[in-house]
């Protein structure tokens, strides 16, 4: 497959969930450039994930159990990838006073989540072809942004509220790793089935949008 058609491929559906996210902070957008940012610092966070990863792999792809393949999907595939996103958006933004409102944490959380998925994609694509890249585009990209954005509502509730902030991250952190961690263990053990997979991703994105929403309805911009 041509390179420029995987490239567009693995990464134009997450550029425009970023585009649909983004145009939800509707009071007052973050800068373009931190938000493109955080994106590609996400894209780069696959490289320290991958070398994290790899001595692991034969557990991965042949566990001994289901119980030690659910410890690993948890430990290995949702705590490290999640803590990956979840640095590559806080150096992006860098300075916290850019996060003045609760979702401003969201969507660099998502916009990071967007950019692993979409170097993901990249990977998945150029091994197994195109149609991989259409499964991904609208599950595993919409999955890593409900991951992410779990994690970058507890950062930004840390930010704005300024107590236990560090209890926070960490909550919103464990979360994301767990639900992380047993949406790719319900895809690669294959123990439920597809619709039940779906249900999940329907469901971190209905609360990923209520959080949105209850982020816009506190933000000191509101009018």
């Amino acid at each position: 497959m041509d390179a420029l058609l995987i490239l567009i491929v693995s990464f134009a559906p997450g550029l425009l969930w970023l585009l649909y996210f983004y145009r939800r902070d509707i009071y007052e957008p973050e800068p373009a450039h931190l938000v493109a940012r955080s994106f590609v610092f996400g894209v780069l966070a696959v490289i320290p994930v991958g070398l994290i990863e790899a001595p692991f792999q034969l557990l991965i792809e042949r566990p001994s159990g289901v119980l030690e393949f659910l410890a690993v999907s948890i430990v290995v595939i949702g705590l490290v990838e999640e803590s990956a996103k979840f640095l590559a958006a806080k150096l992006a933004v860098f300075n916290k006073a850019e996060i003045d409102e609760v979702v401003d944490g969201i969507i660099y959380g998502v916009s990071a989540g967007l950019g692993f998925s979409a170097a993901e994609n990249y990977l998945y694509v150029a091994a197994f072809g195109f149609r991989v890249g259409l499964v991904r585009a609208v599950i595993t990209c919409l999955a890593h942004a409900s991951f992410s954005g779990i994690v970058g509502y507890s950062y930004g509730k840390a930010v704005i509220e300024r107590k236990r902030g560090h209890w926070t991250v960490a909550k919103g952190l464990a979360s994301a790793a767990v639900l992380h961690g047993l949406y790719d263990f319900f895809i690669i053990s294959g123990l439920v089935s597809a619709t039940l997979v779906l249900v999940m991703i329907a469901g971190l994105y209905l609360v990923l949008v209520r959080r949105i929403g209850h982020a816009l309805t506190i933000s000191k911009f509101r009018r």
